[in-house]
């Protein structure tokens, strides 16, 4: 009696191990594309913008921008964030919205047009106190005023340095690069 029950145990724990396998597998190609635009260049060769910064202190940096890649920057005198959507030998063309024909259409740039590159970089505990040190520094001094009925000048060195880390901490997050003889702008061909 033990036995059969086991055993019917035992079946029914293998169909539904059965029942649980996918059905069906991806390909290598279509990870490669969940995984995002980057991923993608290395499916087929394809063209990319290279930034290519060299700082005093930091060193050599170069950051990549794909098609299907968001970037930020300033080129004739306004600021641009949107998706690349094609990159030619000199040139890159990014998707903007044409509210009078309602649709998405393509704006190129030439390289030599971008003045200005905006990274946003995600560091840990950096990105986060960029934003939370000034807060915490209002919330410190609303607190002394709500406590002790008035401002005292012991509070305004600890809410100064709060709010100053927390500017420091946002620039270091989300530079805004001016694109010169130091810093290019270039493109590159993915093999």
């Amino acid at each position: 009696m033990i036995f059969r029950s086991y055993l019917v145990l035992m079946f029914f724990l293998t169909v539904a191990v059965a029942i649980a396998q996918p059905q069906d597998t991806l390909t290598s190609e279509q990870l490669l594309q969940r995984k995002g635009p980057s991923y993608t260049a290395l499916l087929r060769p394809s063209r990319y913008l290279a930034f290519d910064v060299n700082h005093l202190l930091g060193g050599f940096q170069r950051h990549r921008f794909f098609i299907g890649d968001e970037v930020h920057f300033k080129a004739r005198d306004e600021k641009y964030r949107e998706e690349i959507y094609e990159v030619t030998d000199s040139t890159f063309s990014v998707l903007m919205a044409n509210q009078v024909m309602n649709r998405d259409e393509p704006v190129t740039f030439r390289l030599d047009e971008v003045q200005k590159i905006y990274l946003h970089r995600r560091i840990p505990f950096v990105t986060a106190a960029g934003t939370l040190f000034p807060i915490a520094g209002g919330v410190y001094l609303l607190a002394d005023v709500v406590n002790n009925r008035g401002v005292y000048s012991n509070t305004f060195p600890v809410v100064g340095a709060l709010v100053l880390s927390g500017i420091l901490f946002h620039i270091i997050s989300n530079p805004h690069i001016r694109v010169n003889k130091s810093h290019k702008l270039k493109v590159l061909r993915t093999y």
